[in-house]
């Protein structure tokens, strides 16, 4: 997920005007990323306790199909959500974003799980050991990036009310985060998201969440172009020079720094 901007980097203002709190480390939004973690964890336990794949590989299909269709009905439809958005406030998005589409896609996939969850190979236990990796370094690498970004980002929140008046209202933080994994590159959670999919695919031997993983490609190829569009017109040259300095996918070795920033 690419980082939001302030208003005032723009503009020359300070992180403070917005009343966002930044300490000697940067940001740490600790809600989310306990929540982010603690929900891969208490689904591996259940699945031990089961004794079978199931709430990992549903978690996952559920969480990331559902961002899949979240992204198809929110970039594409910027300005009508920001125009629907702005008498109803940034909970009446969550009701509609958490509520109505994650959770009709939990449904939609949870009563479907006695025919996909089926679909899976035997055998191959090196490839196992492999998807555990892949899944706890993916984890924990997006640990670190929610950590950083917090639920408004994360919930797309940022895009949708981009005004300086929307986002204090709401208590939409609109800063760059040059901070934690998004100082070596611009997108640490769509990179840990696609090696996490991958991870449990093959922790579960799971066909359905491989076709889950070549979807998610197609969702990065059709909505980072329309998410990129969205900040360069929001926040010109300050997002640009990010842009030039930080790689989308392939990290940096070494990491960016907020002066390097500066035109």
């Amino acid at each position: 997920m690419a980082p939001d901007l302030q208003d005032g980097q723009r503009s020359g203002g300070s992180e403070e005007e917005m009343d966002v709190r930044v300490g000697k480390y940067g940001e740490l939004h600790a809600v989310p990323a306990i929540a982010w973690i603690a929900s891969f964890g208490l689904c591996m336990l259940g699945d031990v306790m089961l004794g079978r794949w199931m709430l990992l590989p549903l978690f996952v299909i559920a969480f990331y199909g559902g961002t899949f269709i979240i992204a198809l009905v929110t970039y594409p439809m910027l300005s009508f959500w920001r125009g629907w958005l702005r008498r109803r406030g940034l909970i009446a998005w969550y009701l509609i974003e958490v509520g109505g589409l994650w959770g009709a896609t939990t449904l939609v996939f949870l009563l479907l799980s006695p025919w996909w969850l089926r679909w899976s190979w035997s055998g191959t236990s090196s490839l196992q050991v492999l998807g555990w990796v892949l899944f706890a370094g993916s984890v924990m690498a997006g640990t670190w990036a929610v950590a950083k970004m917090g639920w408004a980002r994360l919930l797309l929140a940022g895009a949708l009310f981009p005004s300086r008046p929307g986002a204090e209202e709401n208590d939409v933080p609109q800063r760059l985060v040059v901070e934690g994994p998004y100082r070596y590159v611009r997108n640490p959670l769509y990179d840990g998201d696609l090696c996490l999919i991958l991870g449990a695919a093959l922790l579960t031997r799971s066909w359905t969440l491989m076709l889950l993983a070549a979807l998610y490609l197609v969702q990065l190829a059709l909505q980072l172009p329309l998410e990129e569009r969205e900040l360069r017109e929001r926040f010109g040259i300050s997002y640009r020079r990010y842009c030039e300095l930080v790689p989308r996918f392939v990290p940096r070795r070494r990491p960016v720094r907020q002066r390097d920033l500066q035109p």
